[in-house]
């Protein structure tokens, strides 16, 4: 019983792209499959991949899996984010109708500024032997960034404008309200300096 409740799953799954959701670290780079399941024998496929701003494709290679089809991919920018992705092998070689196997290896990186977003797999096609086309199902895959990465430099360490104080310590609007001021500088890390400054008449 358990054997067929495990298989549940699979089933209906007909042609299929997708991904595993990720997470990736801000400034880094993360290599993923794509994972193809095909109830047809497929000759080849294409698809278009679009990104989020801040997420950059670096590379598209073939699996170990598609090398031995000896399948070839290439990766063309289609606009700005958006990428057409062909698979296709040298002569009359067909992937076998197969479940969940990485067909390609994408690699990407995560900008300074990658705030997260969603990765579309769509228009997705592939060939048969009698390069005939079938549709197969694309994928939307959530791509995060670790929390701590969006919350920034905490506020007591944030840059500040630099205060001033009267010699009694008492705040003012500014150093030339005074003749002898003292200048209060709160750097990035946390560092405070203090200073006496002096406005000439």
């Amino acid at each position: 019983m358990l054997a067929v409740l495990l298989a549940l799953p699979c089933m209906g799954q007909a042609n299929r792209f997708y991904m595993e959701d990720f997470e990736i670290d801000l400034d880094s780079i993360k290599t993923l499959p794509l994972l193809m399941t095909n109830e047809d024998e497929a000759r080849g496929f294409q698809l278009t991949m679009t990104l989020p701003d801040g997420l950059e494709l670096i590379s598209c290679v073939t699996t170990d899996y598609s090398r031995q089809y000896q399948m070839g991919v290439s990766c063309n920018v289609k606009s700005n984010g958006s990428y057409l992705v062909l698979a296709y092998p040298p002569g009359r070689i067909c992937y076998p109708a197969d479940t969940a196997r990485e067909v390609l290896l994408f690699t990407y990186r995560a900008t300074s500024d990658f705030k997260g977003g969603d990765i579309l797999i769509s228009g997705c096609k592939g060939s048969t032997i009698d390069n005939k086309t079938f549709s197969i199902q694309g994928d939307t895959v959530a791509v995060t960034v670790p929390a701590s990465s969006l919350i920034g430099i905490p506020v007591d360490q944030q840059s500040q404008d630099d205060r001033y104080f009267n010699l009694m310590g008492n705040p003012i609007a500014s150093p030339e309200d005074v003749s002898v001021a003292i200048q209060v500088t709160t750097h990035p890390d946390g560092r405070v300096d203090r200073r006496k400054v002096a406005v000439m008449p």
